[in-house]
């Protein structure tokens, strides 16, 4: 695979470049009780992943910051993107919401970024972090009980 930053912020800017074109495409907010608390899952995972990472933890790249802690606790003992879940939980919502083939498009898109962006990571995870392959044995990458 690619590798050093070009591809690092290729993946952020794809990622960032969905995120933007399928909030701006249509409402924030769904209409349909399934799909608002599907979003509103998605934004209260966010918020707690963000919180237990701590944003001085935090890098946009897949590369992890110099001085960085590995988190394995929280919503990490289970899932080791949350984040990237997080998102998809409220575009993948808003996209069924308000369809479009467009909007779909970009949908998968931003799934295979953030998979290809999430493989990319733990291979410089695992170079980082001495016990970074335990946790992987012992937690989920996106899904649990399924990815």
């Amino acid at each position: 695979m690619f590798e050093g930053p070009f591809i690092a912020r290729f993946f952020a800017i794809i990622q960032l470049g969905s995120l933007a074109f399928l909030l701006l495409s249509g409402p924030w907010i769904a209409d349909n009780l399934w799909l608002l608390t599907i979003e509103t899952s998605g934004i209260l995972l966010g918020i707690l992943a963000l919180w237990q990472m701590n944003p001085s933890n935090i890098n946009i790249t897949p590369v992890p910051k110099a001085g960085g802690r590995l988190v394995t606790h929280g919503v990490y003992a289970v899932i080791r993107h949350p984040m990237y879940l997080a998102q998809l939980l409220v575009v993948g919502a808003l996209v069924i919401e308000h369809y479009s083939h467009l909007r779909l498009i970009i949908l998968l898109v931003l799934i295979a970024n953030l998979i290809l962006k999430l493989n990319y990571e733990e291979s410089h995870l695992i170079k980082h972090f001495a016990g970074y392959e335990k946790y992987r044995q012992s937690s989920w990458r996106l899904l649990p009980l399924i990815y």
